[in-house]
């Protein structure tokens, strides 16, 4: 996941910082307007935890598990 911030105008969105993905790469847009700080910290806080469970979740070491009905036979 790669998050970046931008600004809207004139029907566009243009990225703080430019993105190194290919011409026609698929992406998901979430908008969130950034204006009162303790919706964006709380926001960010929970960005930040569900990350972190994205990554611990998703890891080659625990794959083996990921087809689990087969592993233990049912």
């Amino acid at each position: 996941m790669i998050r970046v911030t931008g600004r809207y105008q004139k029907q566009s969105v243009e990225l703080d910082v430019p993105l190194s993905l290919s011409d026609g790469t698929v992406v998901e847009v979430v908008v969130r307007v950034k204006t009162d700080p303790s919706v964006i910290e709380r926001d960010e806080f929970a960005d930040l935890g569900m990350t972190r469970l994205e990554e611990e979740w998703d890891n080659p070491e625990d794959a083996i598990y990921d087809d689990w009905k087969k592993l233990y036979g049912l």
